[in-house]
This record gives C-alpha cells, sequence and structure tokens, in this order.
C-alpha cells in the first residue's frame, strides 16, 4: 500500500512536471512540506526540555528580555515540536530563585526541573536602539542543546551579528515604543530565528522580516 502510494505521488509530480504546470508543482511541494529547510536537530521530540535564556542582566536576577525569549522560543517549539513536553517559565524561575541567578550550569538547572534536556540559550551584546531616534535590535546568540543527566551538549550552533530591521535604519522611536519594540524583536524574530532550528521551516519567511512592524 506504502509502495502504491509513493508511485503515485512520483506519477502526479511527473505529470504535472510534463504539462509545464510549474505551480502546481510548488503548490503540490508546499503542501507535503517538501518546500521546508529541515530542523538542524530533531532530538527535541519525545523529551522534557527546559528553556534557559540567559542575558547579560538575567545574572544578577529575573531580566525582562531573558524571560520574554524563553517564553517565546517554548511556545513555538511547543507548537512545532512533536510530543514535546515542556517544563513551565516559572519552574525554571523559581529554581534560579533558590540556586541563585548566576547559577549558569545548565545541566544542574534541567536536573532540578526533572528536565531531560535544556534548550540554553546564551544572548551576547542585546541591544534595541541605535542612537537616541531609531530602534534597530541587534544580538549574538550561542545555542545549545544540553542533556541534564550527563552535562553532553547534543547541539551548538551560533546566531551572530543577528539584526532587525536589515534594511538601513530602524524604526523610528516616534513610530513606536521601547516595550513594543522589544516584543517585537525579541519576543517574535529572535525567538523565530531560534526555534527554527528545531523544526522545519520555510526560508522565505526571511525575505519578509522587514516588513513587520512594531505597532
Amino acid at each position: 500500500m506504502a509502495a502504491a502510494k509513493c508511485f503515485t505521488l512520483v506519477w502526479i509530480v511527473l505529470t504535472v512536471a510534463t504539462t509545464g504546470c510549474a505551480p502546481l508543482i510548488a503548490n503540490f511541494m508546499h503542501v507535503t512540506g517538501a518546500d521546508l529547510t529541515p530542523a538542524a536537530y530533531e532530538g527535541l521530540e519525545k523529551s522534557s526540555v527546559a528553556v534557559v535564556t540567559i542575558t547579560e542582566n538575567s545574572r544578577f536576577g529575573d531580566d525582562i528580555s531573558a524571560t520574554m525569549l524563553s517564553h517565546a522560543v517554548g511556545k513555538i517549539l511547543t507548537s512545532e515540536v512533536k510530543d514535546i513536553e515542556l517544563v513551565r517559565d516559572d519552574e525554571v524561575a523559581n529554581w534560579r530563585d533558590v540556586h541563585g541567578w548566576d547559577q549558569i550550569d545548565f545541566a544542574e538547572i534541567g536536573r532540578g526541573v526533572k528536565a531531560d534536556k535544556v534548550v540554553a540559550i546564551e544572548v551576547l551584546n542585546l541591544s534595541l536602539q541605535e542612537g537616541p531616534t531609531l530602534f534597530r535590535g541587534q544580538a549574538n546568540i550561542h545555542l545549545s542543546v544540553i542533556e541534564s543527566k550527563s552535562g553532553e551538549v547534543l547541539f551548538s550552533t551560533d546566531v551572530e551579528d543577528f539584526t532587525y530591521p536589515t534594511i538601513a535604519g530602524g524604526v523610528s522611536t516616534s513610530e513606536t515604543t521601547e516595550a513594543r519594540f522589544r516584543k517585537l524583536f525579541v519576543g517574535n524574530i529572535l525567538a523565530k530565528r531560534i526555534a527554527r532550528q528545531f523544526h522545519p521551516f520555510d526560508a522565505r519567511d526571511d525575505f519578509a522580516l522587514d516588513s513587520i512592524t512594531a505597532r
């Protein structure tokens, strides 16, 4: 039965291709997911996962950007990764309250909140403004997945010099507020860029980034 279905799909693609219907091929690939970029790391499936974000400010206490990014990334993972069990943000925060915000042993945090794995997001040089009159988000990210029990690093990558908007200039401070721009950059744009390491995504979405505004 599976072989018959596979043959049917191949026959459909070849038939459409020979009739010159490229838009139909593109639509078929989109519907089946064949045009998606695969996840860089698929090992979060069927796992209990804690998302821990470290910023320069979160080493001294709760930080709004760190909290926002952890929450947004976790929400995407819950939606896009099969059979993932996400440890609640408040459980991670409570553990760090007790053991110290400067505690950044990710494996120990994972064991403390009973997570199989930790998605560790280390944010460097996070900024929201470029000059006194423009909002422009910038950040360097080191992203890793750590097995809580052994402390082994299962996956590691960097997102360097990530900037939004990418076009010259930025968003005028007269057009939005810092809180709204933070929500857009940290809680939306940056969170999506990080989370897509763990699920298939449409690379064409990058072309639409600069059209998103903070309102």
